[in-house]
């Protein structure tokens, strides 16, 4: 009688651990697609959903930064991007919560209704062009649309690369531009982009948008990227904090290749815009440090126009 008690036990034991729910698990996937996993925690949202967060105090390259990398592989087929325009503008957290079935999403490109450079970047959605670059060469806002992201409207196909000259020519139903191309076809173009080291330049004294001040220092930063699988890569790099001090273009791009080494990648809005948010998180949902409020906490969110989700 013992020993079938005993044998009972042991089969409602083996039960429970095996119907227990299994939290934070970590895929295969997971482990392959991040080269380095020292100073990283993973989380899997979802089956085609991964969250990557980076601190570190101590690495030779990049202590003192914090970083959220959310990877979305369509492959899946088990979800979609989808990016959001709103004129009046929001906080991110806001805009998550009209999107039905939102896990994850960042801020995106620069601002349109924006009076002194509204004209340095296209936005095309579901084939409309919301706006049009139109500032010439000699502009300061030149370099602004360098980069372009193209994706198909059920947000599952996505290419980013050097904006070309006329974007009638692009067939794709939507485009968002950004700037610099960090990385073109694994070439590391933004390493010199705006490299300010050995230049003789003050910075302090060019203008705010000059190509080299903007790109060549450390600020927050937001990106977008694309594997060689055809994943999508979400990015959010804190800054204006010690423990925190943000990434450089050129920092950003060492970043990415040496941790993910994706096809293509490519700077966005950044700064105070910088936002991640995922779903659940406590106490808002935003993961990263945003820094308009200039403490480091989850509550200084940027109101935006745009902002790139997965749902």
């Amino acid at each position: 009688m013992k020993d079938k008690i005993h044998w009972l036990i042991f089969l409602v034991a083996f039960w429970a651990v095996g119907c227990a729910p299994k939290k934070n698990a970590v895929s295969s996937n997971a482990t392959l697609e991040l080269l380095d996993k020292k100073d990283w925690k993973i989380d899997t949202l979802r089956k085609d959903i991964v969250w990557y967060h980076y601190s570190s105090t101590s690495d030779p390259e990049f202590a003192n930064q914090n970083v959220n990398v959310v990877s979305f592989d369509p492959r899946v087929k088990m979800g979609n991007a989808l990016l959001e325009y709103k004129k009046e503008k929001d906080s991110l957290s806001v805009f998550a919560s009209r999107i039905t079935g939102a896990v994850a999403g960042i801020n995106a490109t620069y601002f349109i209704e924006k009076k002194d450079s509204a004209d340095y970047m296209h936005l095309r959605l579901k084939g409309r062009d919301i706006q049009q670059v139109k500032v010439p060469k000699s502009s300061i806002y030149w370099w602004k649309h360098q980069g372009m992201m193209t994706f198909n409207d059920e947000g599952t196909q996505f290419d980013i690369q050097f904006s070309p000259e006329d974007f009638t020519k692009v067939k794709a139903s939507n485009i968002i531009t950004g700037a610099p191309m960090l990385i073109d076809n694994f070439k590391p173009v933004g390493l010199t982009f705006a490299d300010t080291a050995g230049l003789k330049v003050d910075l302090k004294k060019l203008h705010y948008e000059h190509y080299l001040k903007h790109q060549g220092v450390r600020h927050p930063r937001t990106a977008v990227a694309v594997t060689k699988q055809g994943k999508l890569l979400l990015i959010t790099v804190d800054g204006r904090n010690t423990m925190a001090k943000g990434m450089s273009a050129k920092e950003l791009t060492q970043f990415l290749r040496r941790f993910f080494n994706p096809k293509a990648a490519m700077n966005i809005d950044g700064g105070g815009s910088t936002m991640m948010w995922i779903k659940g998180q406590i106490p808002n949902g935003i993961v990263n440090y945003p820094t308009d409020n200039k403490k480091f906490d989850h509550y200084g969110q940027r109101m935006v126009e745009t902002a790139l989700f997965i749902k």
